[in-house]
C-alpha cells in the first residue's frame, strides 16, 4: 500500500500516520495535532516527548515537503479494530521557550543580540534575515517572563517577526523585518493558478479554487513622544502618516512614552508603528489543494478574473487538514463539494486554507505580547566597584542589584544607572543624599515599566540598623552620616568610636535636645543677620585655637558677671580708640610682669583715691617732662631707699606747703649748681648735727635781717675774716658791747677794767 503522508519518529515504523490538523502563522507557534495508529498498546510517552518528529508529504510531481517539530504531547486515545489509536502534538522548538521563565537583565545590547543570547542556549537552528540597524538598549529586563514571551515582545516592539522553514529532521527559526528581503518563493510553486471550484478538480495543476478579499479601516497617522532627563527641553516627538485612502483614514494614534530617548530611534519606531497599524488593511483568504503551501513564502497568483488580484503575495498563515486511511492505498484529494467522510473512506483527505497579503504592502506584527508591569516597588542592594563605598555619576545616580538577579556579580555592572528621587531638586540647588554601596534601597518603576527603575527611598535591615538603638530611642530623629572612605562605625560622639557627621533631635518630654556633630570641620555662612537666643546656660569648649574676625562693630553685654581665664598669653590690639567704663570697682592682678606702652599721650583720672603698692622696685623713665598736680596732699612712703635720676632739669611746684619726712638720713647730691628759692619763709630744724661742706666759694644773700642762734659754741675758722657793715657792727657778750660805725669804735662794759 502506498502512503502519501507519513511520519518519522524515534519509534520508526511503530506509528503510522492517520490524520493531521493544525495551523501555522507568522510570529506564532505552529501546532499540529496528529492521530496515529500502532499495533503496540504500551508505547511509553517518554520515548517521544521532546524528540523530533517529521511529517512527510508527497507533493505534485513526486517531490517532498515536510512539517517538522518537537513532540510536546503524546498519549493513547483508544483502539480501532486491531490497532491502537494515539495522539501526538507537534510544535516548534521555540515552544520549549515557553517552559522557561526568568528574571534577567541585559545591558547595551540590540534586540537581535538579546534574542540570539536567549534562544542560542536552546541549541536549535536559527537564521536572522534583518535589514535594519537596531539601537542598543542601555537596559532591558526579562521580568518574570518566559523566554518565548520575552523574545516575542521585543521582536514585536522592534517590528520584526518570525516563521519556520521545515526540512527533514529539523526546522529553522527565521527572523525577518522586511517583506521582500526576508522571504523566498515557494519551492516549485512560485506561480499558482486560480481555478473556480467547477474546474479545480479536473485541472492538471494544483491550484487555488477559492479566493476572498477584503479591506479594513485602518488609521494612517501615528504620533509618538518621550522624555530624556539628560535633555529635558528636547523635543523628541515624531509624526508619520500614510493614509490608506478611505474615509476616516487620518485618525491619529498617539503613544507616550514611546520607549526611546534618541530622536532618530523615535523616527524608526514611528515608522514601525504606522506599518503595524496598516498591516491587515488588505487581506486575502484562499482554499487550495496545493500541498506545497507554507507560511513565510511568496507566490504569484494568476488566472484570477480580477486582474488586480494577479500579483505576488506573502503567505501569512496556513491551516492544514490531512487524513489518510492506512488500510487503503488510494490517494484522492477532496473535491469541492465532496464530504470528508466520503474521501476518508477512499483513503485520503487534504485541505489547505491560507491567508496572504500583497508583497507591495509592508508587514509588521501586532504587539500582542504584553509587557509585564510591576505591581509595586521592590527593594535592591546598592552596588559598585570593589574597594569603593560610594559609586555615582554626575546626576547622583546609583547602581543596584535586585534580589531576584541570579546572574549579577554585585558590582558596577549589575544594573543601569538609576536616578534617585529626592525631596527637592532644582538647578544647582536642592537636597541630595546618595545611597551608598551595601544600602538597601526601595526601587519603583516609571509607569510600572521594569526597564525604567527609579530609586525612591532607603530601608534598614539586619545588616544596616538605624543610627540610634530602637525602640529605646524612639523619640530621637535626625541624620547621621559615615566618613568615607574607611570611616569607622560607631556613635560618632566626641572622643568616642565612629566617624560621622550627625544632627539629632531628641523629643523626649523634659529632655528635648538638638545635637549637632561635625566629624572634622564645620563651616557656617550667614549672608545677613544671625541671632542666637539661649534661655539658660551656654558652654563652649574649643580644644585648640579660636579666631574671630568682625569687619565692623561689636557689642557685647553681660548683665551680671564675666570671667575670662587665659592660661597662656593674651594680646589685644585696637587700631582706633578704646573706652572702658566700669560702673563699680575694678581689680587687676598681674602675677609676673606688666608692660604698658603708650605711643603718644596718656591721661589718667582717679575720682577719689589711688593706691599703688609695689612689692620690690619701681623704675619710671620720662623722656622729656613730667608734671604732677596734686590738689591737696602728696604722700610718698619709701620703705628703704628712693632714687630719682633726672637727666637735665627737675622742677617741682607746690601750691601751698611741702613736707619731707626722712626716717634716718637725707642726702642730696648735685653735680653742678643748686638754687633754692623760697617765696616766703624757710625754716630748717635739725634735731642732731648740721654739717655743710662747700667745695669752693660760698655766698649767702639775705634781703632782710639774718639771725644765727647757737645754743653751744660757735666757731668760725678762716685764714681771713672780713665783717663789713654799711652802718654799724655790734659785738655783744653779756653786758659788754663793742660797737663800730664809720665814725667811731665804741666799747661799753659794766666792768671797771678793760684789757687791750
Amino acid at each position: 500500500m502506498t502512503r502519501r503522508v507519513t511520519i518519522r519518529t524515534p519509534l520508526g515504523e511503530q506509528l503510522q500516520f492517520r490524520q493531521l490538523r493544525g495551523s501555522e502563522e507568522l510570529s506564532q507557534l505552529f501546532s499540529f495535532d496528529i492521530d496515529l495508529l500502532s499495533e503496540g498498546r504500551d508505547i511509553d510517552p517518554k520515548a517521544l516527548l521532546g524528540k523530533t518528529a517529521t511529517v512527510e508529504i508527497e507533493t505534485e510531481g513526486g517531490g517532498k515537503r515536510y512539517l517538522d517539530g518537537l513532540v510536546t504531547r503524546f498519549g493513547m486515545q483508544g483502539q480501532d479494530h486491531r490497532l491502537y489509536s494515539y495522539h501526538l502534538r507537534l510544535q516548534p522548538w521555540l515552544w520549549v521557550a515557553t517552559r522557561r521563565q526568568d528574571f534577567r537583565i541585559f545591558q547595551f545590547k540590540t534586540v537581535p543580540q538579546i534574542v540570539q543570547e536567549v534562544l542560542g542556549r536552546y541549541g536549535y537552528p536559527m537564521q536572522l534575515k534583518l535589514t535594519r540597524a537596531y539601537r542598543a538598549w542601555d537596559y532591558c529586563v526579562q521580568y518574570g517572563e518566559s523566554d518565548f514571551d520575552f523574545v516575542s515582545r521585543l521582536l514585536e516592539h522592534e517590528g520584526a517577526y518570525y516563521y519556520f522553514q521545515h526540512a527533514s529532521g529539523q526546522h529553522t527559526l527565521v527572523i525577518a523585518d522586511d517583506i521582500v528581503a526576508g522571504h523566498e518563493p515557494l519551492p516549485g510553486a512560485a506561480v499558482i493558478p486560480f481555478y473556480p471550484p467547477e474546474k479545480s478538480a479536473v485541472a492538471d495543476r494544483e491550484n487555488i479554487h477559492a479566493w476572498t478579499l477584503g479591506e479594513e479601516i485602518k488609521s494612517g497617522r501615528y504620533y509618538n513622544d518621550d522624555y530624556d532627563f539628560r535633555k529635558p527641553r528636547s523635543d523628541l516627538s515624531n509624526m508619520r502618516q500614510q493614509p490608506p485612502g478611505h474615509a476616516h483614514d487620518a485618525y491619529e494614534i498617539y503613544e507616550w512614552p514611546g520607549g526611546y530617548v534618541q530622536h532618530g530611534d523615535g523616527e524608526q519606531y514611528a515608522r514601525v508603528r504606522l506599518q503595524e497599524g496598516l498591516t491587515g488593511h488588505s487581506v486575502v483568504k484562499g482554499e487550495s489543494r496545493h500541498r506545497s503551501l507554507a507560511t513565510g513564502y511568496t507566490f504569484t497568483l494568476e488566472n484570477y478574473p480580477r486582474g488586480d488580484q494577479n500579483r505576488q503575495y506573502l503567505i501569512t498563515g496556513v491551516t492544514y487538514h490531512l487524513h489518510e486511511n492506512p488500510r487503503s492505498s488510494s490517494f484522492n484529494s477532496a473535491k469541492p463539494g465532496e464530504s470528508l467522510k466520503h474521501n476518508e473512506e477512499q483513503g485520503l483527505f487534504q485541505k489547505f486554507s491560507l491567508t496572504a497579503q500583497p508583497t507591495s504592502l509592508p508587514y509588521t506584527p501586532a504587539r500582542k505580547t504584553p509587557k509585564p508591569r510591576t505591581t509595586g516597588p521592590q527593594t535592591a542592594v546598592v552596588v559598585g566597584p570593589a574597594g569603593e563605598e560610594i559609586w555615582t555619576d554626575e546626576y547622583g545616580r546609583i547602581k543596584v542589584q535586585f534580589h531576584w538577579d541570579r546572574l549579577g556579580a554585585m558590582d558596577e555592572n549589575s544594573s543601569c544607572w538609576m536616578r534617585v528621587a529626592t525631596s527637592w531638586a532644582g538647578s544647582g540647588f536642592g537636597a541630595i543624599s546618595i545611597p551608598r554601596i551595601g544600602h538597601e534601597v526601595v526601587v519603583d518603576f516609571l509607569n510600572g515599566d521594569p526597564d525604567y527603575p527609579l530609586v525612591v527611598g532607603c530601608v534598614y535591615n539586619a545588616a544596616n540598623m538605624p543610627p540610634w538603638a530602637l525602640p529605646g530611642n524612639a523619640t530621637q530623629s535626625g541624620i547621621k552620616t559615615k566618613s568615607s572612605k574607611g570611616g569607622a562605625f560607631g556613635d560618632g560622639m566626641k572622643n568616642g568610636a565612629g566617624d560621622a557627621n550627625a544632627i539629632r533631635f531628641e523629643d523626649k518630654k523634659g529632655a528635648e535636645q538638638l545635637w549637632l556633630h561635625a566629624q572634622k570641620d564645620q563651616l557656617i555662612e550667614v549672608e545677613n543677620d544671625e541671632d542666637h537666643w539661649v534661655g539658660q546656660d551656654r558652654r563652649k569648649t574649643i580644644d585648640r585655637d579660636e579666631t574671630n574676625v568682625i569687619h565692623r562693630d561689636r557689642t557685647e553685654t553681660v548683665d551680671r558677671n564675666e570671667k575670662i581665664t587665659v592660661h597662656g598669653w593674651r594680646t589685644e590690639e585696637v587700631d582706633g580708640d578704646e573706652t572702658i567704663t566700669i560702673h563699680s570697682n575694678r581689680k587687676e592682678r598681674v602675677d609676673h610682669d606688666e608692660t604698658i606702652s603708650i605711643g603718644d599721650n596718656r591721661d589718667e583720672t582717679v575720682g577719689a583715691n589711688e593706691d599703688i603698692r609695689i612689692g620690690s622696685n619701681r623704675s619710671k623713665t620720662v623722656g622729656q617732662s613730667e608734671k604732677d598736680r596734686i590738689g591737696t596732699s602728696w604722700n610718698i612712703r619709701v620703705g628703704t631707699m628712693k632714687t630719682e635720676t633726672i637727666g637735665m632739669t627737675a622742677m617741682q611746684n607746690v601750691g601751698l606747703a611741702k613736707m619731707v619726712n626722712v626716717g634716718l638720713a637725707y642726702s642730696v647730691n648735685i653735680g653742678g649748681v643748686r638754687s633754692d628759692i623760697v617765696g616766703a619763709n624757710w625754716t630748717r630744724t635739725v634735731i642732731g648735727s648740721d654739717s655743710v661742706s662747700v667745695g669752693s666759694d660760698r655766698k649767702a644773700s639775705v634781703s632782710g635781717t639774718d639771725s644765727l642762734e647757737v645754743s653751744g659754741a660757735l666757731t668760725v675758722k678762716a685764714r681771713t675774716i672780713t665783717l663789713e657793715a654799711g652802718d654799724e657792727i655790734t659785738l655783744r657778750c653779756g653786758s659788754s658791747t663793742v660797737r663800730l660805725t664809720p665814725a667811731l669804735i665804741e666799747v661799753l662794759s659794766s666792768l671797771d677794767k678793760l684789757n687791750c
